[in-house]
């Protein structure tokens, strides 16, 4: 049949792609077009099977593409786009916020970005990995397979041996966490309370076909904010050092201007309300924004280097190439040892330490 998609898709523990997939499908019309989405075990099963014909679409979480780029391409097949992230944030489980932890909490995180966004809005907080939990917790040895890892922090949350665990919030209700769960939010309601910008290509769905095949099908599956991100975070990881991968939180969404216009005028912030405007100032309200956020923290938590961007869709890509020289600037001031400013002074260590 001419209007029929199979598309394999490829779960991990923090993102349910076949879910997601299955769900969006079933928002079309019966007669719209044929569809089934098929499960495969790895990326590289799922390459193949498109490679041959067996599937027309493979689905996955974009964080598998990067450094494959290479295999992609001798497959005969591409990069389509993406869908939009739904969920990004992480959650802490635990029976209190994280700021009405007791002092020096055990908060369990594998993520060495969160575990230093945790310190930086709790300096007393003991944030540990997995695998240094077993230095608190006798006996407690980090599973092989990860998706069993909630299940046995649940546990030592239940017996008092550790005060919460981030997750995913996918990771909370497959395993039917019966704690409660406080979203990490990256934007938080309340001015001032802590922020947790997402690593990189948080709940990022990317999407990839054979060459050729017809975009009127490919369209019915990505999404234009799908696309952006995965655009965007794909040229910001591949320009960073590979010791910044993990320590690097990074959002791209779009932006609607009468929410920004809404927000600047909550938090009285007239740099963001200059945004929507021209140089003549006029508030363009036709054009998309796309908002862009990055961050890296110091290993204690005390020092935070960011950026942000919000430019009209029209000139994101533009925007990023500028986004990228002001940042490695960025990392080569902060990073290098503080020249004297005297003979006799002492040597002064770098604002973000590496």
């Amino acid at each position: 049949m001419e209007k029929q998609i199979l598309v394999g898709t490829l779960d991990s523990p923090s993102c349910l792609v076949s879910s997601q997939i299955s769900t969006h499908f079933e928002s079309y019309e019966p007669g719209d077009f044929e569809h089934s989405v098929t499960p495969v075990n790895d990326f590289e099963s799922g390459i193949k099977s498109l490679s041959e014909g067996d599937i027309d679409l493979l689905a996955f979480p974009a964080i598998e593409i990067f450094g494959r780029e290479g295999i992609i391409s001798d497959s005969g097949c591409q990069v389509i786009g993406a869908r939009t992230p739904r969920r990004p944030s992480l959650v802490l489980v635990s029976s209190d916020r994280l700021m009405y932890q007791p002092k020096s909490a055990i908060i369990v995180s594998d993520s060495d970005l969160v575990r230093r966004q945790l310190l930086r809005a709790r300096p007393d907080l003991q944030a540990i990995s997995s695998v240094d939990l077993g230095k608190l917790a006798p006996g407690f040895v980090p599973p092989d397979d990860p998706k069993n890892l909630p299940g046995l922090l649940a546990k030592l949350l239940e017996n008092g041996e550790i005060d919460g665990f981030v997750i995913s919030r996918t990771e909370y209700e497959r395993t039917n966490q019966t704690e409660r769960r406080h979203t990490l939010m990256s934007q938080p309601n309340e001015r001032g309370a802590p922020h947790f910008v997402p690593p990189p290509y948080s709940d990022l769905i990317a999407v990839i076909s054979r060459l050729g095949f017809p975009n009127r099908l490919a369209t019915k599956l990505i999404e234009s904010e799908g696309n952006t991100s995965l655009w965007v975070q794909s040229r910001i990881m591949g320009d960073l050092e590979t010791s910044m991968h993990d320590i690097t939180g990074l959002e791209v969404r779009h932006r609607q201007v009468g929410a920004i216009l809404r927000q600047a005028e909550a938090n009285r912030d007239l740099v963001l309300e200059q945004s929507c405007h021209d140089p003549d100032g006029e508030i363009y309200h036709d054009e998309v924004r796309v908002e862009i956020r990055m961050e890296t923290i110091s290993k204690d938590g005390r020092r935070t280097l960011s950026l942000e961007r919000l430019v009209a869709i029209s000139e994101y890509q533009r925007a990023v190439i500028a986004l990228l020289i002001d940042w490695r600037n960025l990392v080569s001031e902060s990073t290098r040892n503080v020249p004297r400013d005297h003979p006799e002074d002492e040597d002064a260590p770098p604002f973000l330490p590496e």
